[in-house]
Order: C-alpha cells, then structure tokens, then sequence
C-alpha cells in the first residue's frame, strides 16, 4: 500500500469519526431493557388514560431508539373507533415547523432570502415595508393576531381563509405592537403570511409545496390539511372534543357557548390546522437527521434561536430551542386548538424523542405528562402525575348527589386537591346559577377535613 493511500484512509477515518460523533449511532437496548421501558410506559399510559388524564397516541425514543408507540382510548366517540400511532389529528401550532421547513428549502433553493422585506413577495398586499421574513420567523414582527378582529366581526356563517385575512390587513393596516426586530410576540398572522409567501414564490399553495418537497421524501403519507366538516366521518381521524361542563360530557368545540370561532376559523393555513399521525411524526425526526430535505446550515438556522433586539427569546425556526450543559441541544413545540393538544420534543445530541397527541384538551395534566416524560427520557424515573380533584370533579359531577360525595371524595383522596380551583367552580357554579352543582362542591371541600390522609 502506497503512502498517498494510506494518507487517503487516514482522512477517511477522520471524518468517519466525526460523522459519528455528529450523529452517533442508536445505542440499541438489550430486549430485556426494551421489555422493561415498554411495561413502564404501558403502564404509566394505561393509568393516565383510566383516571381520564389522557385520550391519544405516544412514541417515545431513547437514544435514537424507539422503546415504546401505543394509542389509548377513542378517536371518534360517534364512530367508536380506537386511537392508535396511525390516527391523524390536528397539530395546531406544531405545523409551525412545517410551514418555517417550507420557507427555508426556498432559501435552500434560492427563490427567496429571509432577510428581504415580506413585500419584496407579497406586494402592497402585506403594508409593512420593515418586517422581513426572519421576522415572521422568529415571532419579532410585531404583527397583531387576527384572531380577535375575527371573533369580533365576521359572518359566523363564512369560513375564514388566508385571502380574508390578508384582506383584512391589507385593508384596516392595524398598528404593529412593537417595532420589527425589537420584541418578543408570538404570531399566528406571522405564519400565516410566511404560508402565503411559499405560495407566491412557488406557485404552490402551502398545503401543494409541504405534500411534494416534505411529507412525500419523508414517507408522511397520512399528513395534510383537511376541511372542518369533514374530519367527523373521516377513517383512522381523530377530531378535537371538549368538555361540556353542563352535562359533563365531551362534545364538538363549535357547539359549545362562544366557540363557534372553531369552526369558522378552521380555513387558515400556516399557522396550524395540518393534520398528523405519531407514525408521520417519528418520520418526519428522523429525516431532520439526515439532509435529504434541509441541508445542515439550514437546519442550525432553524434550530438556533433568533431573539429581538430588546427581548429574550428561545424561538428559532418555527422551534423552541433549549441548550441543557449535560442533554445537549433540544428543540420542541407544543400545539393546541378546539379540543386537540399536541407535543414534539426532540434531544439532538442522543436522538431521543418524544411525540404525544391528545384530543380531549387534557390541558389540567399534559404540561405535568410532558414533564415526566422528559424526566424519563434524560435518565430520571418515571414518575405518575396525580389527577387534579377539580378536573375529575368536573367530568363525573353530573352522575354525583349528596349522598355520594363523600365516598366519591374519599375513593379520590390520593388526587390533588387543588382546594384554590374548587373554590373558584364553586363560584362558578353559582354564577351560573347551578345550585346542585354549586351545593355538591361546597359538600366536598367540607368532606375533605374528614377524609384519612393517603
């Protein structure tokens, strides 16, 4: 073997070296220690999901390896159909990522510049000459939400699509509520707008340009927008529902007093309303380790954050970023709208991942699921959130009379009485002027000096 070629070995070893310690191989677990996490999380799951603390899907990886992925409960309480890794669900604000991904294979691709003002693509349809589009990016525009104007003026009986509301700016030109670049305010008409420049640039609607250049490379077959009306008889679709605290039960979100906005803001897109599966999902992390779809200096624009000149700020690209000293880089976001509460984080440095979706607006628990899961996946235990008693209290009231709430409030001792919240419902009650169900929660906080300690 010449000199010259063992030179050339020599550098390959080198780079393979770093390769690797960029993107370090799956630690692959011994199948004893996958059987253990499995029963784990099967078991914490099964148990969020009995005390109606969870209703949905969830993958987790350890280390770049997938440990568990299982559904509970229903998608579809009219149609009684199982929620599983395969169901789709609205993943509101977590499409941010889609439509910031779109954006940066056009400047990947050279068709735009983020640094160019938003009018440079939209015209005089978009009247603010200094806001460019690393602003729409990264939440520093000052860009009002459209949402009140709507809620406030629309026909109810129109749906809203991103023509009305760039109508509406284009038109009213509401102020700014800081100067561009110079504060934090997150913005759902930032990403709207960011859809509607992927439009003009490439001739493609948002929804057309995510279905060619992301979900088809990824194999996210399952992903995309869908018409309102139509997710309720959809197969393997799992449409948002809410509780409706008068008969405690789950129903449309329209349907409830003052929500009919979720329905008639259903139209939008860029700033949410794409549709996803746990299994698309996991798909979607893994290709962001490779550069099949953003190259690497496109990716660390994306995964860096970008604050304003005044305020402090964790948003990159459609991403929160997080830098732990011994986790390395995290990157996540988190979604919520009419009844759905979705979650994807990401651990960069050892590829683990967790991935959760919920249609039953579990929002008294998800933040407390999040956390340990996070726990767990960086190495802690896995600990069991308690239930909150003004959550459960809530969901089963209707089925409860005098007689019953001290066994009930006993049967619930190890929850956490969050005795401030139960208060407040009392009052709430009364306002409304349900005296039984005010009278059954006064019962309870009084029934509570006398239940044993857990």
């Amino acid at each position: 073997m010449n000199k010259r070629h063992l030179i050339s070995m020599g550098s390959i070893s080198v780079l393979t070296l770093l390769f690797l310690a960029c993107n370090p191989m799956p630690k692959e677990k011994s199948p004893a220690t996958k059987i253990k996490y499995e029963q784990q999380l099967d078991s914490f799951f099964t148990a969020l999901y009995k005390k109606k603390m969870f209703n949905g899907a969830v993958a987790i990886k350890k280390e770049g390896e997938l440990i568990f992925k299982k559904g509970y409960g229903l998608a579809n309480l009219q149609r009684q159909t199982p929620f599983t890794p395969e169901t789709a669900m609205e993943i509101a604000s977590v499409s941010k990522q889609f439509t910031a991904a779109a954006i940066m294979l056009l400047q990947q691709q050279k068709m735009l510049d983020i640094d160019r003002p938003v009018q440079a693509y939209l015209g005089v349809d978009f009247p603010y000459s200094h806001i460019t589009i690393r602003h729409l990016l990264t939440h520093t525009s000052g860009l009002p939400d459209y949402e009140p104007y709507f809620r406030q003026h629309w026909d109810t009986t129109r749906i809203v699509h991103n023509v009305d509301v760039i109508t509406y700016f284009s038109t009213q030109k509401p102020q700014l509520e800081s100067t561009p670049g110079t504060r934090y305010h997150y913005s759902n008409s930032g990403y709207l707008f960011l859809a509607e420049v992927v439009n003009k640039v490439s001739e493609k609607s948002l929804d057309q340009f995510l279905k060619k250049h992301i979900f088809k490379p990824a194999g996210m077959n399952s992903s995309g927008f869908y018409e309102r009306d139509s997710i309720w008889h959809l197969k393997d679709y799992a449409p948002g529902y809410l509780l409706d605290t008068e008969n405690c039960s789950l129903v449309k979100p329209e349907t409830l007093p003052g929500k009919s906005y979720y329905n008639f803001l259903s139209g939008r897109l860029g700033p949410g309303r794409l549709s996803s599966t746990v299994n698309d999902l996991i798909r979607w992390d893994s290709i962001l380790y490779t550069d099949k779809l953003l190259n690497e200096k496109n990716k660390t624009f994306s995964f860096t954050p970008h604050p304003p000149s005044i305020d402090d700020s964790d948003y990159g690209f459609g991403w929160h970023i997080q830098e732990n000293d011994s986790l390395g880089k995290i990157v996540y976001h988190t979604g919520s709208w009419a009844g759905n509460l979705s979650y994807i984080k990401r651990f960069t440095s050892s590829h683990s991942l967790i991935i959760l979706l919920n249609n039953t607006h579990e929002t008294n628990h998800m933040k407390h699921i999040r956390t340990a899961l996070d726990r767990f996946v960086s190495g802690g235990p896995l600990i069991l959130p308690k239930p909150k008693i003004s959550d459960l209290l809530q969901k089963e009231i209707c089925s409860l009379d005098k007689n019953k709430i001290t066994e009930w409030a006993n049967r619930n001792r190890n929850a956490e009485w969050d005795l401030k919240t139960l208060s407040e419902l009392e009052k709430k009650y009364e306002d409304k002027g349900d005296k039984k169900k005010a009278e059954l929660v006064k019962q309870l906080l009084s029934a509570r000096a006398n239940i044993p300690a857990p």
